[in-house]
């Protein structure tokens, strides 16, 4: 579950925490083959520190599902499973409606803006405004709750936020529902917004089982070193 003092200022003054954030994001990116060791002595020597903030990161990883495993089998990368991300979608789906619904005519905050060409062929820059703009919808319902499950399915989602935006005809679906979404959020249109989410969210589960089939994929064969690229966050963080 996403915890907010993960942006607190000073929250990754701790080892433990960097080394925590560090692995997260890696997983999260599927920058790990699925079923890879995520062995601590090996991570230990690449980011030359004792296995203590190690074996605490990779713990706490377990313990909120990005990995499986335990201290005496030792811990694995997961793959992409289908079911598990539909229910997210269906799931997120019902919360963004339900802030909506309830909460759209005391929304003053400015919604995001819509990336226009070039831009909009940046990958990285769309899946952020679709995530920033999930976050503004479940915030306008003043429940930290949701607002915190929202911010936990934009990480969890992202690799496949990703693939999904690389799709030529699935961008341009995308843009042309995105864009009719800000006008309608923009008039208060309640009913207009709603079917709007929920018939980007049906499109999306529809196309999950091709995404996870080419997410898993890709993961698998990636030539990248999955420890030097951690070594290279490590050092930047």
């Amino acid at each position: 579950m996403y915890k907010q003092h993960e942006d607190t200022p000073g929250w990754t003054r701790f080892k433990g925490n960097r080394v925590y954030k560090a692995l997260k994001n890696l997983i999260v990116d599927f920058k790990v083959p699925p079923y890879t060791r995520l062995d601590m002595r090996e991570i230990s020597d690449v980011l030359k520190t004792s296995a203590t903030p190690i074996r605490e990161a990779l713990i706490k990883l377990e313990t909120e599902k990005y990995i499986v495993g335990s201290t005496r089998n030792g811990y694995y990368t997961k793959k992409l499973d289908t079911k598990q991300l539909s229910d997210k979608y269906a799931f997120i789906n019902m919360i963004l409606q339900h802030a909506l619904r309830e909460n759209l005519d005391e929304h003053s905050k400015p919604w995001p803006v819509l990336p226009t060409n070039p831009s909009w062929n940046d990958y990285y820059l769309i899946r952020e405004f679709l995530e920033v703009l999930y976050d503004g919808i479940a915030e306008s319902s003043n429940n930290e709750r949701m607002l915190d499950l929202v911010r936990e399915f934009n990480i969890r989602t992202r690799y496949v936020r990703f693939l999904d935006l690389q799709r030529p005809e699935r961008l341009s679906c995308i843009r042309g529902d995105m864009s009719e979404l800000l006008e309608l959020l923009d008039k208060r249109d309640k009913n207009g917004a709603i079917a709007n989410v929920d018939r980007q969210f049906s499109a999306i589960i529809n196309t999950v089982p091709e995404l996870v089939l080419e997410g898993n994929h890709r993961a698998g064969n990636t030539k990248e070193s999955w420890l030097e690229t951690l070594l290279l966050m490590w050092t930047e963080s």
